[in-house]
């Protein structure tokens, strides 16, 4: 999953969350994610309109539902991941090069430069509502 997938869960109480937060899932995200989150805390705290306690057990308990995958398994996949998205978004390649360094079912992401390229399945998050719900889950 890229970091949008955990800014719009961290944002609002909604589908994404509630997708983030299912216990049977599996999700994966690179090392950096959460330096990422964490250096863009204060203005999504803001946004929010939570205090810096209750963003930070907010985000304690998100990231308690991301394995993350480190950066040296990243680079094993980097070549391959950047050849995916070198005409597309360069920014992008760690997220496809998670993907590709675990057994998954492809990257969690809205972001249409990521749908974009064929290295790796992208699903929306409409297309994994519809998918749990095909299964017989209310999200």
């Amino acid at each position: 999953m890229d970091a949008n997938i955990v800014i719009a869960a961290f944002l609002r109480d909604s589908s994404v969350r509630r997708i983030l937060t299912l216990s049977f899932l599996e999700l994966f995200a690179p090392e950096f994610l959460a330096e990422e989150v964490e250096a863009h805390l204060p203005a999504l705290r803001s946004r929010a309109g939570l205090s810096e306690s209750a963003a930070r057990e907010l985000l304690h308990l998100l990231e308690g539902y991301v394995t993350t995958i480190p950066s040296d398994a990243l680079l094993l996949r980097w070549e391959e991941a950047e050849a995916a998205m070198r005409d597309i978004d360069p920014r992008d390649v760690a997220y496809v090069a998670a993907a590709l360094a675990v057994p998954c079912d492809g990257v969690w992401s809205d972001d249409p430069h990521l749908r974009a390229q064929k290295a790796v399945p992208c699903w929306t998050t409409s297309e994994l509502l519809r998918e749990l719900r095909e299964h017989g889950l209310r999200v």
